[in-house]
């Protein structure tokens, strides 16, 4: 049998404006059961531009991304909680 490497997985999705908040972009580690709530950064292109964005500049390395039916997968090696 095959050995897999572990990864931590992060869930990104968009979230739509309402009568009070912009767009936003939501980041939500599936290993530590957190998330984060960012404004949505209209000089990027996509949902997943902004997450990666905010990702790096958090000491974040990323290795892969995915895509799902409605939301993104970054995969990364970093494994600390978004929270840090």
């Amino acid at each position: 049998m095959n050995h897999l490497t572990n990864f931590h997985v992060l869930k990104i999705y968009y979230i739509g404006p309402t009568d009070y908040l912009g767009s936003r972009v939501k980041i939500k580690s599936e290993r530590f059961k957190c998330s984060v709530t960012i404004d949505y950064d209209h000089k990027h292109t996509s949902t997943y531009d902004i997450a990666q964005n905010y990702l790096q500049g958090k000491g974040f390395d990323l290795i892969g991304k995915a895509e799902g039916k409605d939301c993104y997968y970054i995969i990364s090696d970093t494994f600390v909680s978004l929270k840090k």
